[in-house]
């Protein structure tokens, strides 16, 4: 049985990182209230009560849709 299922839309710009020094002094300068920039996929999560979990990404609503109808079904 599904246990939760959590969508997380992503926006904004993307940041890479050569170093986890560069990523960490990206983060003590990141604002989380900055929501802005363009939509870039969906996220979804999905936790099972047997301990199973299923993660995908997907860049169309559609899509993300229909994975969460098929899932529903089995």
């Amino acid at each position: 049985m599904i246990e939760k299922v959590v969508v997380i839309p992503l926006y904004g710009i993307v940041s890479e990182f050569a170093t986890i020094e560069d990523a960490l002094r990206f983060l003590d300068q990141h604002h989380i209230y900055d929501i802005s920039g363009e939509f870039h996929k969906y996220e979804v999560l999905i936790s099972f009560s047997n301990g199973d979990r299923v993660e995908a990404s997907f860049k169309n609503k559609r899509k993300i849709q229909e994975f969460l109808q098929f899932i529903s079904k089995q």
